[in-house]
């Protein structure tokens, strides 16, 4: 799955994009019905925020880190691991719900 990737302010390394992309590509062994993944990376001056926005049926999951240190890939890992965490947790009660 490709994700949507906006940045709010700068620019955004091939090196970035390739680690984002990664991390979306482990979504779908969490949850097979992901519709739509987002991420929107915004830079501040002393600060990084990235934000993954997935959309499943009838939900849209959201899951941002804020890394104090500039440290974009650390940021990046901290939000998929809290994403992945939902959908864990939305696939598990669709699965109990049956």
């Amino acid at each position: 799955m490709t994700p949507r990737i906006s940045v709010r302010s700068g620019k955004l390394s091939d090196a970035a994009r390739e680690h984002i992309d990664k991390a979306c590509e482990k979504l779908p062994h969490f949850c097979d019905r992901i519709i739509d993944c987002e991420v929107i990376v915004d830079k501040q001056k002393l600060s990084v925020i990235v934000e993954f926005i997935v959309k499943v049926p009838n939900q849209k999951l959201v899951a941002s880190a804020h890394n104090e240190d500039e440290n974009l890939f650390k940021a990046i890992d901290e939000a998929e691991s809290r994403l992945e965490r939902q959908l864990k947790r939305y696939h598990d009660k669709l699965v109990d719900h049956r």
